[in-house]
């Protein structure tokens, strides 16, 4: 059970962090920081990465504890205080620490990638599926941290 906790909190974790991005793109965006369509793209497929995380969360049937939802719920506060701060930063340093982000993004989810084999064990859990799930979101996310590499040499 020790490693169906580990597996479980790795993705709580990651869905907290993609809330935390979603808040911070969202406020970006109701700040209305530029360029809007390259951060309303990207708070889409944020969106769409936490909704892949929740089904599979869902699909194991775990629940978050207490102190998970607060988390979820201080981190998306953080998120729109960030999303804030940004918006009043240099643009260039702005697209610094959003393409930070996404590769750090990148690195965590290719982590619980390399680690999924230690859990086929699991009959509910198929691995090459959420491996498949992961790498698209992967390849997401190093598209994201592309692009504001992209801004950043113009």
């Amino acid at each position: 059970m020790e490693i169906d906790n580990k597996l479980k909190n790795n993705f709580i974790n990651l869905m907290i962090s993609e809330d935390q991005a979603i808040a911070i793109y969202e406020a970006e965006l109701f700040l209305n920081i530029s360029p809007k369509d390259i951060f309303l793209k990207i708070l889409l497929d944020e969106k769409s990465h936490e909704k892949e995380l929740i089904n599979f969360i869902d699909e194991m049937n775990w629940n978050l504890s207490s102190y998970q939802i607060l988390l979820l719920k201080v981190n998306r506060l953080f998120g729109w205080g960030i999303g804030i701060l940004m918006s009043i930063i240099p643009k260039r340093l702005c697209f610094i620490f959003h393409q930070t982000g996404e590769l750090k993004a990148v690195k965590d989810y290719s982590k619980l990638k390399s680690s999924i084999d230690q859990y086929n064990n699991f009959e509910s859990f198929s691995s090459t599926k959420i491996k498949n799930i992961l790498d698209k979101i992967i390849e997401s996310e190093k598209l994201h941290s592309d692009t504001f590499k992209d801004l950043l040499a113009k």
